[in-house]
């Protein structure tokens, strides 16, 4: 009886460490920021090729943290942490490259 039990319960442990998530995985982004929306923690960005992910493309993301995006506008480079994760992905540590450059102004016609 008590080899039935034991062997139930490594079965139990067995089927529970196959029911775990897949680890997260995480891959270094640079990209342009088209857009971004503190309140539902969101920002588009325009990204390359991320190799063994995806190839270049545009995106809205979740952010881990929205305090990181607002100072954002379009038109800044910024480099992130891409985390994914079963099917959603995130972004996290997200830092400013440079800001939009200043357009200049065009001359005034005579």
């Amino acid at each position: 009886m008590k080899r039935v039990f034991a062997t139930l319960v490594l079965m139990a442990v067995g089927f529970l460490a196959g029911c775990q998530s897949a680890p997260e995985k995480h891959y270094p982004i640079e990209a342009d920021v088209i857009s971004t929306d503190v309140e539902h923690k969101l920002i588009t960005v325009k990204h390359g090729d991320i190799p063994g992910l995806m190839p270049a493309m545009t995106m809205t993301y979740q952010v881990a943290e929205p305090r990181q995006i607002m100072k954002l506008q379009p038109g800044d480079k910024v480099t992130a942490d891409l985390v994914v994760s079963e099917n959603k992905a995130r972004l996290e540590r997200i830092e400013l490259i440079s800001k939009e450059s200043a357009k200049p102004r065009p001359e005034a016609t005579r």
